[in-house]
């Protein structure tokens, strides 16, 4: 389960009739926001089939995407497996790497730890119009065409339904699709993050089950049943109080991810319009040593949201001759020093409290952040569902690549090539 506890802070004191109308308003936008429902659209057997027919075929599956779609795999990789989840020598899945960059020392990284006769490369582009996977894909096209016969079989498409290059892709390549209705990075159990997760042999089924659980208390009117909705009360009322960033740290390395994945979640959601909440996040206890100094004796602008696990699955004694005092009882004591030290200087703390850090609880929480961020919008009165200034920054891209490069159509040439 995850629960919300307001520490210091104070969620607002709104009428029961206020709370019912934007739980209300949100419902009414069902049909808008397929999110709420991803539980009864995806194919999980779709899935599961494809990956059973092509396990044994592959080593390694590189994923790449950019922003959403490497984001959200990385995050869940990694909180259920932890940072060196390739290393783990007795796993029971194939090496996955995310590749989220065009620079060239990434593809040189990848290409030294690879084997592509032994590597399934899954594209994610909900478009396919973005320039970076289509020029990912042209790449390692070109690499695998000159010793691979079938090449055509290390290479998985995730694209939307709409995508104008649905039906030259389905001709050679195995294709899922993420409902047009689904934003990219409301795309949280689609095959965009279901695909690497059913590579690991996790309960993807069990996923979409724990959402379904969820959603109940998630559409509820019921202030204090609702996790999400006290959150986003919470964060708008110090956002409104000129606290507009909002620092959220995890006290797990494992969970800090999940962060860089809410930061885009939040920023293409919230940050128009006038409104500014800026996120920003530290690794607890890591960054209480670079940047406590600026939470406590800095400006008193920020709302500061801790991730705690209540109960740790691994937990090791410090040492054999102190039996009862472990590395969790540590963890705990200094979160309480941090803690404390910042409400006595009046900054104000509240926390996200995860049971423990399984399957279960991951989905929970991350279905729980796409609603807290849904009713940001319904309370911000804003479109939460749209990013205008991202949308400009691929525009002026392609009139650059236009004006340096002869052939306008160069990639979508190459593409069919």
């Amino acid at each position: 389960m995850v629960f919300f506890d307001p520490g210091n802070t104070s969620i607002p004191d709104i009428s029961w009739e206020r709370s019912h109308k934007i739980a209300k308003d949100l419902l009414q936008k069902r049909d808008q926001l397929w999110f709420i429902d991803i539980d009864t659209s995806v194919d999980i057997h779709e899935i599961q089939s494809y990956v059973e027919s092509v396990q044994s075929d592959f080593d390694s599956v590189v994923i790449l995407g950019i922003g959403w779609s490497a984001l959200g795999t990385r995050a869940l990789l990694e909180s259920l497996y932890g940072k060196y989840y390739n290393e783990i020598t007795d796993k029971k899945w194939k090496n996955i790497y995310v590749l989220d960059n065009i620079d060239p020392e990434t593809f040189s990284d990848i290409q030294q730890i690879i084997d592509v006769t032994r590597t399934l490369f899954v594209f994610i582009s909900k478009s396919w119009g973005t320039i970076e996977t289509l020029t990912e894909y042209i790449y390692f096209r070109d690499i695998c065409r000159k010793s691979i016969s079938n090449w055509e079989k290390h290479f998985c498409f995730i694209v939307g339904e709409n995508c104008s290059m649905k039906y030259p892709l389905e001709e050679d390549f195995k294709v899922f699709y993420i409902p047009e209705n689904i934003g990219g990075r409301f795309s949280v159990f689609t095959a965009v993050w279901i695909l690497p997760l059913a590579f690991t042999g996790a309960n993807i089924s069990g996923f979409l089950q724990w959402i379904t659980e969820s959603k109940e208390q998630l559409l509820s009117s019921d202030l204090e049943k609702n996790t999400a909705l006290q959150i986003a009360h919470t964060q708008l009322k110090y956002y409104r109080e000129w606290k507009n960033i909002c620092v959220f740290f995890p006290y797990s390395s494992r969970l800090f991810q999940v962060w860089e994945w809410y930061k885009q979640l939040m920023w293409e959601s919230i940050w128009k319009s006038g409104e500014w909440i800026t996120l920003t996040s530290a690794l607890w206890v890591t960054d209480q040593h670079s940047q406590l100094q600026l939470f406590q004796d800095g400006p008193n602008d920020k709302l500061y949201v801790t991730l705690w696990i209540q109960s740790h699955e691994n937990n090791f004694n410090i040492s054999e001759e102190i039996v009862d005092f472990s590395f969790s009882d540590l963890l705990e004591i200094e979160k309480y020093g941090t803690i404390t030290s910042l409400k006595n200087e009046e900054r104000p703390v509240c926390d996200i409290l995860l049971k423990k850090l399984d399957e279960k609880n991951i989905a929970e929480l991350l279905y729980t952040l796409m609603f807290q961020i849904a009713y940001l919008w319904e309370l911000m009165q804003i479109n939460a569902f749209d990013q205008p200034w991202v949308e400009k920054s691929k525009i002026i891209t392609k009139q650059k690549l236009r004006a340096e490069i002869w052939e306008i159509d160069m990639f979508q040439k190459a593409f069919y090539d």
